[in-house]
């Protein structure tokens, strides 16, 4: 059976798919070949499965090369519970001796990068103020992935803490090549690598474009077709053209004063928790 060793758990919107991209690039590192197949996601618990999930272990399987010694994938739904709940449950009963990397940013950021995701690419069309008016909802997809210390907690039940690498992503920007080391050292890989698509940025926020729905959905079915075989930064450049082209700058959200104490207050004793558990300081975050 061609299991991955390790997963990319989230948080979205906290650069997994630059994450994946890197790791990638790595000679003893097969990451898969659909970069979130959400195989381990659940039960839909009245929410509709995430888009181009792979629901059977032989698709699953066929994702990964085992000529690879670490193989890897990045579902960032497995991060977001209660939306998405008991996949570590899941994951310890195929994969026991699995490990994890989970990418976190400033909460406030993460969350507001979310809902200007879900506006150029999901039809949001609720200003801000609005689509966050409910901060108690539990199950609030702009929400729950930035509850980081829940979603480590859940795992820490069922997985040893040498088994769970967190990252900043701050660092992942800031320090790319120390922190990309780090990842390598914890996946027992060669740590000297280095490579120049480790420069390459990917998705950048002033990037983003204004595209119907529609649209997501075209790309997962290219990125399961035969063109996924062409080269991914000619894929990448090739889409960046081609949406430059059609769409409009998808608008930076203003996150006035009010809402960010809002949520800022709302994070604050779950980002205190995640200091205690992981021993890192978060110091460039809001909160």
């Amino acid at each position: 059976m061609t299991l991955p060793t390790f997963f990319i758990i989230g948080a979205a919107k906290a650069g997994t798919t630059s994450l994946h991209y890197y790791l990638d690039q790595h000679p003893e590192i097969g990451m898969s070949s659909d970069k979130e197949p959400n195989f381990f996601s659940g039960p839909p618990n009245g929410i509709p499965y995430p888009l181009g999930r792979v629901d059977s272990l032989s698709a699953y399987e066929r994702l990964f090369d085992p000529a690879f010694p670490a193989r890897g994938e990045a579902s960032v739904g497995y991060a977001n519970s209660p939306r998405r709940h008991g996949v570590p449950e899941r994951i310890e009963e195929l994969v026991p001796e699995a490990k994890f990397i989970y990418v976190v940013r400033d909460p406030v950021a993460r969350t507001v990068s979310h809902y200007r995701h879900r506006v150029a690419a999901e039809g949001e069309r609720r200003a801000m103020p609005e689509a966050l008016a409910d901060l108690s909802d539990p199950y609030s997809v702009y929400l729950c992935p930035s509850f980081y210390a829940r979603q480590l907690e859940l795992y820490l039940r069922h997985f040893p803490s040498e088994r769970i690498l967190v990252l900043d992503h701050a660092d992942l920007l800031a320090e790319r090549e120390a922190t990309l080391r780090k990842v390598f050292s914890f996946l027992a890989v060669d740590e000297t690598f280095t490579s120049a698509q480790f420069d390459d940025e990917l998705y950048r926020g002033e990037e983003r474009r204004m595209h119907p729905p529609a649209y997501s959905r075209l790309m997962a079915s290219i990125e399961a077709s035969p063109l996924r075989r062409l080269p991914r930064g000619f894929r990448r450049s090739l889409r960046g053209s081609f949406e430059r082209v059609l769409w409009r700058p998808a608008p930076k959200p203003v996150l006035d004063d009010e809402l960010r104490a809002r949520l800022e207050d709302l994070f604050a004793d779950e980002v205190e928790r995640l200091r205690g558990l992981t021993g890192k300081a978060f110091a460039s975050w809001s909160v």
